[in-house]
Parts: structure tokens; C-alpha cells; sequence
């Protein structure tokens, strides 16, 4: 037993890591606050209005069926049972039993040997306390289903077992945390004994209209018996404002009929790892032949599965694929597959259940296949041992595929198959070695390969291509998805000592689809399921520790902002901005509104964060509202990606913006793969070629890119800015000849179009254009402060500061500006004036550590006229 958060956690098979499910524990009170459910909050918003029930059987009941009696029945010889296996499964009766036993039959024994006649009584009591331990184990283990559609045929033994004479919704709300099926609801769902109280209180409806209802829901979800957690689903049916409650946990009625389906394959798992199997046993090895080789290069996968719990097929594609296999293998055409799909879709499960099905007695496959076994040799690691054994690859293939042949019960599976068939980094092209033996088809082969290596392999041997039953593997849509990973839950939890929520699962779906590009379905969201275990609170994984995971492994932010200083910044997010940067309020107040909304989940999460077109002269802070807001929000000024597009000025610059990052790290989607949570800054853009601003369309619009190798780079993640001195001049007059700024964006937007500057679909793509106003001398005052606050953040090591008076501070702005490069030559004059005279103050020991550099006008004045 592995005690997980106040429950435990039955694993029904230690060493292969089968199936579990919850079986003992009442505390949740660990789990809340862990965002499944928070009932003060719900009822402070006004969400329960009184006013507002409806009689059940209105809106919110739905339709009740009224087939069979619904009245409990006490007295009845399974609520008798039911009652007597709550009684006596109490730790403290089993062991009182157990010492009553013990003590009975063994001390009875003795005493009866020395002649005392009372020993056969303590026998008598030994033995009584024995079949009630046997009645338990066994009779009342399982309390079967009644033959009737009588309420007291139709619910289980644990649930009748609970039940008084005349029960209400207040105590089967109670009592239904007490059974198996409604902790495992209780602790993926949240719906707690808290949860269920608060609706039975506001039920307008009997226990037998409940028991209804559990009868709709027991059909529906194909239960065998009504059980705690049908119960469960019934009476939040029941409840006439449930949808509403149940958007409050992020929940919808869909999800309580899939966990109840859920529980009962864990459970049926669990009943199904008990049975026995048949493998063929010893009778089936008799025909093997020697393989030395085979053995010590490969792995027995049948081996491993004929131990191992049984492989769940979820995709019926799959299914489909098992069967074609056996048909192939059976047939008397060539003897191989090639399984072709994207990594993550499920090969190694499809092999898996293939390995099962062969070795399977009573399944039912063509004798000439039944009991072979499937042999995995991995191309990598088998290059890898070819590389220092003497004869190289092609003996070694050679002996090991002549000794699978011999054996005549070996089918070979090659993972990685491509290795084998081409020349690059860490692969050996052996086509002419292993092309005669596919096209004799004598050993049963499987070739595994990726479908992106498959179609080039084919385009240069299409003879090849040709020799092979080729397979397809499509990735596993949401609802097979949601399957795989309710079937792999329990064996994670498991291994980490943890739980799953069912909100968990569907947020691994969810930002796995998103996020994670190198494998497909269901691969990719089992990888993210595995990695949010690390970021469980109080052993619980909810949709908090996914997206966790996520921020973590990807670097990106996917959740709603909810720490307090995280929510602090952002509401503050234009004040930090201006603490680096001067003016430009409302571009600065636009690209903030973006982040918020993103921060708030309210944004489209198929675009990026915000796309904006910065218009305006140079110098006047474009440029630096990109860095600041890189260097305020997205953790510093290295998380930003920025192009000059002034450098992508023919067709052929297309290329590198979609370069692989092997053979170009600074290509916009190699850098964004690496960054994508960033700052795009796509600088100077009216000097792009028209070619490289249509491929830009997409990352605008949809916020992907395909790279050379056709992978999708998501840029949904990225604030998006690109910067145009473009009308620049036109800005300048208008705004000086006091012009509406508003109005000036609108006419300059149209001459841009007009003149052909820009195209209407490209600027119609941003979702607002900012002007960028020319700085008043007001603003370069602000400017020269926040320079000398640069040179103030640099000194602090030595413990120097740097003040300036107020003519210095007018002398740095008379040099520094420049009417048409802006605030640009400030930069330049305070290294010339500022920095040059503390460096000599340094070296020359007039400012020691801890003083202060006061520099006045007759400072710089000199300084500029030396």
C-alpha cells in the first residue's frame, strides 16, 4: 500500500506497474485549495440562488426514469451481506477473528492433548472465527448484481452496506466517500464529502428520484452495478443548477460519465491482472533453434510482455493495424512490415500488443503464427556495437538475422530502421545487404522508421519501397488520447507517489498539443504527464502542476496569472516600462493591454500575445520598448529575438528565416524554438523583400512557421513587433502642424498602402500600429537621467556613484539631440563625456570606493572642447 495525500493507492502488481485504483483513506483535506474546487468562492459569487431552483425534471434535472422500484429495502438479504462485510472487514474484528482463530484451534489443540475437555470448545470458537474469515474473503468479497431491476438487486453490496432503514440525500451524500468508487471520484474530481453535502442540502428531489437516476447513469456509462461513484453522478444530475456548479470546478456532466467509465476499466483491469494466462508454456520453446547472437544483441519483447500487465488498445486504428499484421504474417506473401509513423503515435505499443496476441493461447490467430516471438534490435545501438566488433555491421546483421531464420519461430522487429538505409550523422546504408533478404521474404521482418525518413529512403530506392507491406501509424486523436493516459495514470502514480486529477489529464492534452512538437499523439502528452509528477502539491497533480511543467520544461507562461506579485506587475506593467523608457504612452499602454489579456486567458490562443507595427522617426524609442518590456516581463533583455530585415532584401533571405538550428542557430524559428516565450522584434521591416514579408503573413495570422524540415514553430507565445521608419518625415510635419494623432495614423496608414510601401493584407495582419512621437526636450532630459542611471548600475561594484548638476544635464541634451536621429546620439555623447571622465577619476585615485562623482557644465564643456 502506498499512501498518497491522506488515501492510498492499491497497486495491483508491484513489479509491472498494473493498474491501481483508490481503495482506503477519508482525509481530503490535503487536496484542498488545489484549484478543483472552492465552494466559499462559489457561494460569495452569488452562484447559488435559491430562488432560482427548478422541481427535478425541469432544465437542470433532465428526464427520470421510472422503470423497476427505487424504494430500499433494510432488510434485505443483500443489504444484510452488505452490512455484515462493512462489520467484519473493520481492521480491528479481522484481527480480533485472526487472534480468535489462532488462540481457538492451536491452544484448543493443546488443552485437548492433556486430557481437558474444554479444549473442543476453544476448537468450536477457532473454528467459527475461521469461516467467518473465509465468508468475508470469499462469500462477501464481491456481493453480486440481483437478477431483478430492483433498486436492492441493482446497487452494491458497499453502498447497501452503509444505507439506513430510511435513507435521505444528506446521508447518502455521507456515506458515498466511504466506498471505492466515490474517494476515487472524491480525489480526480474533487467532488469530496464537502462537495456532495452542499448539494444534497439544495436537492428538490427523494432518494428514490436519485436512485432514478443512477439507473440512466449505470446504462449510460455500461456500469454492472449502481456504485458509489454512479451515485455520485446522479445526484449532481439530480441538482437542478448543476451546470453552473460544475463550471465552477472547470467540469462538465461529460467528464463525471468518463470518470465513471474510468473507475470501472481500473477496475476491470485490475480483476483481469488476477486471471491466469496461457502462453503455450514449456511445450512452445521446444522448436527453438540456437541463437547465441540473437540473445545477447536483441530484446525478447514476447518475454518481457508474457510477465509484464496486459497492453490496452485505445486507438482502433491500432486494433486495425494488430489484424493486418497477423494477416501478413500468416499469409504467404513476403514476411515483413513496415510500420511508418511519427514518433509518439504508439509503435511501441502496437508492438507490444502484437508480442501479447502471438503468445496468447486462447487468442485467435492462424497456427502458422501462434507463439512466435518478437525480437526488438535496435539499429543505434546496434551500429554503436558494430563499430568496434571485427566484420563491421553487415556480419553482424548477417549472423543474427541467419540465426532468426534458423530458429523459424523469430519474428525480428528493427526499430530505428532507418539508420540502416541511409548515410547520415550516426546511420550506415546496408540497403544491398538487406534488400535480398526482404525481397525473399524468408525472415519475418518489422521495420519501424519515422515517415519524414520514410519518404526520403523511398524517393532514392524506390525499389525498396516497393518490397515493403507498408503500415501507416496516424497520431491518436483527444478522446484516444485521454484513453492512453487514464490507462498509464496509475502506473505513474505508482511510481511517484502521487495522484492524478482528471482536469490534470485534460490539461496535459491540451498544452501538449500546443507546446510539445517532437512527438505526436498520445506520446507527447504522456511525456507531459509524467513531467508534471514533479510539480505535484501534497502528492496531488492538477491542471496547476501541468501547466507547471510546461513553464518549466518549455519556457513559456500558460497559466492565469494568479500569484500576487505576478498580478502586481502586470497591472503596474506601463510604470515598469517607463522606468526604462520615456513617453510613448499609448504604444506602451497598447502592447501591456496585450499582456494582460494573455496573462488573463482571454486572448486567441491560435495568435500570438500581440502583434504590433511600431511607425515613427528613429530615436524615438521603438527599439527600446521592445528591450524594456523583454527585460520587465519575459525575464530579461536575452529573451529577445530580433532581425534586422534590412539584411533580408532578396527572395533567397527567405531561407534563413526558416533554416534548420543545426545548420543556422540564428534563423527566426531556430531562435524562437529556443525562446518561445519571447520578444520578436523584426527591425526595419519596409526594407524586406516582398517575398520575406509574404512568409511572414503565417506567423502573423496563425502564429506558426514551418521550418525547412516542415516542423511547426510556434510563435503563439511571442509579442510580435515589428518597427518601420517608414512616413517618418510625414509624422514629423503632421504632428508639429499640431494634427489628431489618431487621425494622423489613419492618413498615414493610407498613403503606406497607396505608395506601395506596404501591402493592405500585410498591415491589415497587426493587431494595432503604434505611432511613435519625436521627443520633446523634456523627454531627453528624462533621457540623460536614465543613462546616468545606466553608468550608476555599472559603478556599483566598486561602490562609485555619478550625479550631474542642472546645466550638465542641458549640456548633454543640446549635444545629444539631433532632429532626425532623435535621442540616438545621446548615447555616444554621454560615453564621450560622462563615462571618459569618471574612468580618469578611477585610474587617477580620485574617486575611491564608496565616493561620489559630482560633474558639473564646466566639466562636460571642457571635456567636449579638449
Amino acid at each position: 500500500m502506498a499512501s498518497v495525500g491522506g488515501a492510498n493507492v492499491f497497486a495491483a502488481d508491484r513489479r509491472s506497474g498494473a493498474a491501481g485504483v483508490i481503495a482506503g483513506g477519508d482525509d481530503f483535506s490535503n487536496f484542498r485549495g488545489s484549484g478543483e474546487f472552492d465552494f466559499d468562492n462559489f457561494v460569495a459569487a452569488g452562484s447559488l440562488r435559491a430562488s432560482g431552483m427548478r422541481d427535478f425534471g425541469g432544465d437542470g434535472g433532465g428526464a427520470m426514469s421510472t422503470a423497476g422500484n427505487n424504494t430500499f429495502d433494510y432488510h434485505c438479504r443483500r443489504a444484510r451481506e452488505g452490512r455484515a462485510k462493512r462489520r467484519l472487514n473493520h481492521w480491528l474484528v479481522q484481527a480480533l477473528l485472526i487472534i480468535g482463530m489462532v488462540a481457538g484451534i492451536g491452544f484448543g489443540a493443546v488443552v485437548i492433548c492433556i486430557g481437558v475437555a474444554l479444549g473442543w470448545l476453544l476448537v468450536a470458537v477457532g473454528t467459527i472465527c475461521l469461516m467467518l474469515l473465509f465468508w468475508v474473503k470469499i462469500e462477501l468479497a464481491h456481493v453480486p448484481a440481483g437478477k431483478t431491476d430492483d433498486i436492492n438487486d441493482l446497487l452494491t453490496g458497499n453502498v447497501m452496506g452503509y444505507l439506513s432503514p430510511q435513507p435521505t440525500a444528506t446521508e447518502l451524500a455521507g456515506m458515498l466517500q466511504k466506498t471505492q468508487s466515490g474517494r476515487f471520484m472524491a480525489l480526480r474530481f474533487g467532488l469530496g464529502t464537502e462537495f456532495l453535502q452542499f448539494v444534497a442540502e439544495r436537492l428538490n428531489c427523494s432518494v428514490e428520484d436519485i436512485f432514478a437516476k443512477a439507473r440512466e447513469v449505470m446504462v449510460k456509462t455500461k456500469s454492472e452495478q449502481i456504485e458509489g461513484a454512479v451515485l455520485i453522478v446522479a445526484m449532481v444530475e439530480s441538482y437542478a443548477d448543476y451546470e453552473r456548479l460544475l463550471a465552477a470546478a472547470k467540469l462538465e456532466l461529460a467528464d463525471l460519465y468518463d470518470g465513471v467509465v474510468w473507475h470501472n476499466y481500473l477496475h476491470g483491469l485490475v480483476k483481469g491482472e488476477k486471471q491466469s494466462r496461457h502462453t503455450g508454456g514449456i511445450a512452445r520453446d521446444l522448436t527453438f533453434g540456437y541463437i547465441p547472437t540473437l540473445e545477447r544483441m536483441g530484446r525478447n519483447i514476447s518475454a518481457e510482455r508474457e510477465h509484464a500487465s496486459r497492453t490496452q488498445i485505445h486507438i482502433a486504428a491500432h486494433d486495425e493495424i494488430i489484424q493486418k499484421m497477423v494477416q501478413i504474417f500468416a499469409g504467404n506473401g513476403r514476411q515483413n512490415v513496415a510500420l511508418i509513423g511519427p514518433a509518439g503515435s504508439g509503435r511501441a505499443t502496437i508492438m507490444n500488443a502484437f508480442a501479447e496476441l502471438l503468445l496468447d493461447a486462447d487468442s485467435d490467430v492462424p497456427r502458422n503464427v501462434k507463439f512466435r516471438q518478437v525480437f526488438m534490435l535496435d539499429a543505434a545501438a546496434l551500429l554503436s556495437y558494430a563499430d568496434s566488433a571485427r566484420g563491421g555491421i553487415e556480419s553482424l546483421l548477417m549472423e543474427v538475422l541467419g540465426e532468426a531464420y534458423a530458429a523459424k519461430n523469430i519474428i525480428i522487429y528493427l526499430k530505428n530502421a532507418e539508420l540502416f538505409f541511409t548515410e547520415d550523422t550516426g546511420a550506415v546504408d546496408v540497403t544491398n545487404v538487406l534488400m535480398p533478404i526482404i525481397e525473399a521474404g524468408n525472415v519475418r521482418m518489422i521495420l519501424a522508421m519515422e515517415q519524414q525518413k520514410f519518404l526520403e529512403i523511398s524517393a532514392k530506392n524506390a525499389t525498396l519501397a516497393n518490397a515493403l507491406n507498408k503500415i501507416m501509424v496516424t497520431p491518436a486523436n483527444e478522446a484516444e488520447t485521454m484513453k492512453a493516459m487514464q490507462d498509464r495514470a496509475p502506473i505513474l502514480e505508482y511510481k511517484y507517489n502521487v495522484v492524478y486529477s482528471y482536469l490534470a489529464l485534460k490539461e496535459a492534452y491540451r498544452l501538449s498539443e500546443r507546446y510539445v512538437h517532437d512527438l505526436e499523439m498520445p506520446g507527447r502528452a504522456l511525456n507531459l504527464l509524467e513531467s508534471a509528477a514533479n510539480f505535484a502539491v501534497n502528492h496531488l497533480v492538477n491542471a496547476e502542476a501541468v501547466q507547471a511543467a510546461v513553464e518549466k520544461t518549455e519556457g513559456v507562461k500558460v497559466g492565469v496569472a494568479t500569484a500576487t506579485a505576478e498580478r502586481d506587475k502586470l497591472l503596474n506593467l506601463e510604470n515598469l516600462i517607463h522606468e526604462r523608457m520615456i513617453d510613448q504612452v499609448g504604444a506602451v499602454k497598447t502592447v501591456s493591454d496585450a499582456l494582460r489579456r494573455a496573462a488573463a486567458g482571454v486572448r486567441n490562443e491560435n495568435r500570438p500575445i500581440g502583434t504590433f507595427l511600431f511607425l515613427g522617426p528613429t530615436g524615438v524609442g521603438k527599439t527600446e520598448l521592445a528591450k524594456a518590456l523583454s527585460q520587465v516581463y519575459f525575464g530579461g533583455e536575452g529573451e529577445l529575438v530580433r532581425l534586422d530585415l534590412n539584411e533580408f532584401v532578396s527572395a533567397a533571405d527567405v531561407t534563413r528565416l526558416i533554416a534548420d538550428g543545426a545548420e543556422d542557430p540564428l534563423s527566426l524559428c531556430a531562435q524562437v524554438m529556443k525562446k518561445p516565450f519571447s520578444v520578436v522584434l523584426l527591425d526595419e521591416i519596409e526594407k524586406a523583400h516582398p517575398q520575406v514579408l509574404t512568409t511572414l503573413l503565417q506567423l502573423l495570422d496563425e502564429g506558426i512557421l514551418r521550418d525547412v524540415k516542415n516542423r511547426e514553430v510556434s510563435f503563439r507565445d511571442t509579442i510580435v513587433i515589428a518597427t518601420s521608419n517608414a512616413g517618418a518625415l510625414q509624422i514629423r510635419d503632421k504632428l508639429a502642424a499640431g494634427e489628431d494623432l489618431l487621425r494622423v495614423k489613419d492618413e498615414l496608414v493610407n498613403e503606406l498602402i497607396t505608395s506601395g510601401e506596404f501591402k493592405p493584407e500585410f498591415i491589415n495582419r497587426f493587431d494595432e500600429i503604434c505611432i511613435f512621437q519625436p521627443l520633446a526636450k523634456s523627454d531627453l532630459m528624462k533621457i540623460v537621467d536614465l543613462l546616468v542611471e545606466g553608468v550608476n548600475k555599472t559603478l556599483a561594484p566598486q561602490k562609485i556613484r555619478v550625479q550631474l548638476d542642472d546645466e550638465a544635464k542641458a549640456i548633454l541634451v543640446e549635444q545629444g539631440y539631433d532632429p532626425q536621429l532623435g535621442a540616438r546620439p545621446m548615447r555616444r555623447i554621454v560615453q564621450q563625456t560622462v563615462e571618459n571622465i569618471v574612468a580618469k577619476a578611477v585610474l587617477s585615485g580620485a574617486a575611491a570606493s564608496g565616493s561620489e562623482i559630482m560633474i558639473s557644465g564646466e566639466m562636460l564643456r571642457q571635456t567636449l572642447g579638449g
